[in-house]
Order: structure tokens, then sequence, then C-alpha cells
């Protein structure tokens, strides 16, 4: 294998490895900001929700008291409002779910189950913990991240309809019954308030990144590649060539050796000037042979043996 073969693979081989370290790495980080990125858009949806909750709580279910006194009105219900709030948003957010979880809800279907209840219990245990941020695996097999923030009855008008049945809107009663939503109290924490995304998202915006990436990075080494092997044929494989033949020539005793050029200063220029001085000095070693060799012939034809 010629040298320049060699040293062309070796560089070769430097530059794939370092290719896949950085595409190792970059996937790595960008798996992380991917979900950073996710998360920060679940947390802005979640204090969306929160604020659709506290404006319907207090500016519209105000405006709707009286008539609520003789008829339920499903939109003066803060859960209600922040989920027909979110069902609304633009289509960005069409694989992010929001739902509402309780222990003790007045809708059945908001009833908190397996995993959630141990979120809601968490909450209840550690009252100041702002939100649980973590992974879930489905029983079919997928992931997913989740956002989930605790429900606290902060205002005294939601205990207008949860504190007891018998203060509750009739048409609440009538709608849900009289066995669940009851018994809330201000400040007690009694659901969760939860978002959640396929881990296909963020793993599908970090795939996307560091393809593109990895991409322009191969391009870019491509180039240097092709750079490198073009200086190391031009400043040390030519070079190396020149030398080698005027050796080869020398080892041949072949007439008419040309000297190499002696303008760079570098490990090869002081290399060729020491191979012309080598040159110097075997022509004139040969030189003098020569002229030796041709008087001590004459002397003998002149003088010969007695």
């Amino acid at each position: 294998m010629k040298l320049q073969t060699r040293l062309e693979l070796v560089i070769l081989i430097i530059f794939i490895c370092g290719w896949l370290t950085a595409g190792v790495t970059t996937y790595a980080l960008e798996q992380q900001n991917a979900r950073k990125e996710v998360v920060r858009k679940a947390e802005v949806l979640l204090n969306t929700a929160v604020a659709a909750r506290g404006y319907t709580s207090n500016e519209i279910a105000p405006l709707l008291n009286e008539l609520q006194k003789s008829e339920f009105i499903p939109q003066t219900v803060p859960s209600y409002a922040a989920q027909q709030l979110f069902n609304r948003l633009d289509k960005e957010y069409q694989d992010y779910n929001y739902v509402e979880r309780a222990l003790n809800p007045t809708n059945p279907k908001d009833l908190a189950e397996g995993w959630q209840v141990e979120l809601i219990q968490e909450f209840i245990k550690n009252p100041q913990l702002p939100e649980i941020v973590g992974k879930r695996t489905t029983r079919a097999g997928k992931n997913f991240l989740y956002v989930a923030q605790p429900i606290q009855i902060k205002q005294q008008s939601c205990l207008k309809c949860h504190s007891t049945p018998d203060v509750a809107p009739p048409e609440l009663i009538k709608t849900y019954g009289s066995s669940n939503g009851f018994g809330w109290e201000l400040n007690q924490i009694i659901g969760t308030q939860l978002i959640s995304v396929p881990m296909s998202i963020p793993q599908k915006r970090a795939n996307q990144t560091v393809l593109s990436f990895m991409l322009l990075l191969a391009s870019i080494l491509l180039i240097a590649y092709t750079a490198v092997s073009l200086i190391v044929r031009r400043w040390v494989i030519s070079p190396l060539d020149s030398i080698a033949r005027i050796v080869e020539e020398v080892s041949l005793n072949k007439a008419g050796i040309s000297k190499l050029p002696e303008e760079r200063t570098d490990e090869i220029g002081k290399l060729s000037k020491s191979i012309n001085r080598l040159l110097i000095s075997l022509g004139k070693a040969l030189s003098k042979r020569n002229v030796t060799g041709s008087f001590t012939k004459n002397k003998t034809q002149k003088y010969p043996d007695r």
C-alpha cells in the first residue's frame, strides 16, 4: 500500500470517528433540548388553562349566579372552561392532550385512575410542589411525556357547587347526582391538571435536527478531507517521490542527475538539501576515483613490469 493511500485512509478514519462522535453527542443534546421545549410548551398551556379557570371563577360565574339558581350552566365551571379552551387551540398543539382528574369529581369522566391517583396523592403530601414532570408507558407500549400541576380550591365560589348537595344548583344534582363532587374544602388539593405528549414528538424533532446537522457536517468533512488530501499530495507525497526517484537514479549509477529544489524551510526542505550535499559529495568521490584510476592505468602502460 502506498504512503499516500495510508495517509488518506488514516485521515478518513479520523474524520469518520469524529463525525460519528459528533452525531451521538448532538443527538443526546437535541433529545434533551426537544424534551425541554415540549415541557416548556406544556407549562405554557397549563398556565393558560389555570388562567381560564381563574377568569371563569372570578368573572363569569358571578355574572350568571342568578341564572344558575334555576338551571345549571356548565360554562360557569372552571374545569369545563379550561378544557373547552384547550380544545380550540391551534393545530400546533394537536398532539398535546389536556385532562383534569380528581379523586372525587362531580363528573365521573374526570375520576382519576391508577398513576393519576399517585400524582394527586404526591401533591397532597407535598403542597408546595408546583408541578411533576415524568414519563409513562401505556399498555400498548407507547411512551409519553407528561406535565402535571395540582388543582387546589382557592376560590370560595367553588364551594357553592362542591360543599354540600343542599346548597348546590338543583340542575347540577339532576345532571350528576348528589353522591360525587361534594365535601371539598378551601385550600384543599382535589385533583391535577395533566398534559401529556407522545415521546415520538421530541424524538422526531431531535431526529430532524440531528439529520440536518449530520448532513452539513458530512459535507464540511468531505471538503476538509479533499483539501487535506491535496495538501498532503502536494507538500509531502510529491517531494518524497522526487527524492525517491533521485536516490533510485543514484543507485543505478545514472548520469545527469538533477538537484532537488531547496526553497522549502521545513523537514522536506532540509532533507532535500542533505540529499543535494550527498550528491555533490558522491559526485566528487566518483570523480576522484575516476581520476585516480586513469592515472594508475597510464602509469602501468608507460612503465611495464621489468
